[in-house]
Order: C-alpha cells, then sequence, then structure tokens
C-alpha cells in the first residue's frame, strides 16, 4: 500500500503571537454591551420588548455616530 499526500501544513507561526491576535479580535468583537446592565422591571413582554429595541437601536446609533 502507498500513501499519497494531498497537502502540506504551512510551517506555524509564533503560537504566542497567534493567541494575542485571537484575544485582541475577541475583545474588539465583544465591544460593549447592547443595552445598559442592570435589572430591569416591567410590567408586560410588551413593554420589555420595546425598551429592548429601543436600547438596541440607541446604541447602534451611538457606535456609528463614533466612525
Amino acid at each position: 500500500m502507498t500513501v499519497k499526500t494531498i497537502g502540506r501544513r504551512a510551517d506555524g507561526g509564533d503560537p504566542t503571537k497567534e493567541a494575542g491576535t485571537l484575544q485582541h479580535t475577541m475583545i474588539l468583537l465583544r465591544g460593549a454591551a447592547l443595552v445598559p446592565r442592570g435589572v430591569y422591571r416591567f410590567l408586560t413582554h410588551e413593554e420589555a420588548d420595546e425598551w429592548m429595541n429601543r436600547e438596541i437601536v440607541n446604541t447602534l446609533v451611538r457606535r456609528k455616530s463614533k466612525t
């Protein structure tokens, strides 16, 4: 039986540098929360949904205005 080599793995780079790059990317992707942290109380689910949608839109508008 013969073994056929399909491809070769490129010689890996510096694992510490790659881990740092991955961590930096994760921090950038996480960013700030879409809604403020805290405990919120609502009388109805509809009221909570309206508030959540409004906060998400406000956050996205604030983020976009910084660019």
